[in-house]
């Protein structure tokens, strides 16, 4: 491998696991704060992907980066108002709620879009490469990397730096002392759907020109990232990112040395981090 391939490879990695992040960080948001797993939200992903080749081709790619999070994290309002009769019930109802959630999306899309599988042209500014230490490396993999840096920033300081995080700090460890206060948990539960889905709905946006999607990937992406989840830890929304940018190293140099075992390479990678650490290794260690 020559140094310069190496480095490509080095950022495809880093740019997928970004992406794949956007997605993880949804998921652990809602985890935490709402106690609840959310099997829908690989739909809602693809859904961003499939609402992308619509609103871009009217009103252009960058002002899709804001309006389809936004679009579909009004959806996600609405399905979260559908779980809520379920809080403080068998979490195997929400799954399975959820799980339908993801399958009702996807049919949708199939009527509104069809089977077949699009890929969006990128517009002209993202083409081509840009020679960083004169290495050519892909616009837009910078650009995905940019956007989901800025991305998990703004998230980490929604999360430590607002009454928004600091509230939703408050609920995973004492929600009954929080609801005593006179905090509204049920809108606060909204607020936080809203935002892991719209996040979500932001990593199908980035996604839209990269690779194709069929629709009924909603109901199988969720599995193929929730070996991240388990390595960055359950409800340990820090371990989110660098869980993420290991998986994604691992599936880009896994592609180039180990073809073969390219689908099995995350999964022996949780298996080994959950030996090491069963609650994440980006998280403490009990009684540390």
């Amino acid at each position: 491998m020559t140094v310069s391939f190496f480095f490509q490879t080095l950022i495809s990695g880093i740019s997928n696991g970004m992406v794949s992040y956007l997605m993880i960080a949804g998921v652990s948001l809602i985890i935490s704060g709402m106690s609840m797993v959310n099997f829908g939200q690989g739909a809602f992903y693809v859904l961003g992907t499939y609402l992308t080749y619509t609103i871009a081709a009217r009103i252009g790619f960058v002002p899709s980066l804001i309006l389809v999070p936004l679009i579909v994290a009004g959806i996600g309002y609405f399905v979260e108002k559908a779980t809520r009769p379920l809080f403080g019930k068998d979490m195997l109802y929400i799954m399975l709620l959820t799980y339908g959630v993801a399958y009702m999306l996807c049919d949708m899309i199939v009527m509104f879009w069809g089977y077949s599988i699009r890929l969006l042209s990128l517009p002209s500014f993202l083409n081509g490469g840009i020679k960083i230490f004169g290495i050519n490396f892909p616009v837009y993999y910078i650009f995905e990397i940019v956007i989901s840096g800025i991305t998990a920033f703004a998230f980490w300081i929604m999360i430590n730096k607002t009454k928004l995080g600091m509230l939703t700090r408050a609920i995973i460890s004492d929600r009954p002392m929080v609801a005593n206060l006179g905090v509204n948990v049920n809108q606060l539960f909204s607020v936080l759907f809203m935002i892991g889905i719209g996040i979500a709905g932001l990593g199908g946006v980035l996604n839209a020109p990269i690779t194709g999607m069929s629709p009924k990937e909603g109901l199988s992406i969720f599995g193929n990232v929730m070996p991240i989840l388990c390595i960055g830890g359950l409800r340990n929304m820090d371990g989110c990112l660098p869980a993420a940018l290991l998986v994604g190293l691992v599936n880009a140099f896994g592609a180039v040395y180990l073809p073969q075992y390219y689908n099995v390479l995350p999964a022996a990678l949780m298996v080994i981090c959950m030996f090491i650490n069963p609650r994440g290794i980006f998280t403490k260690r009990e009684g540390r």
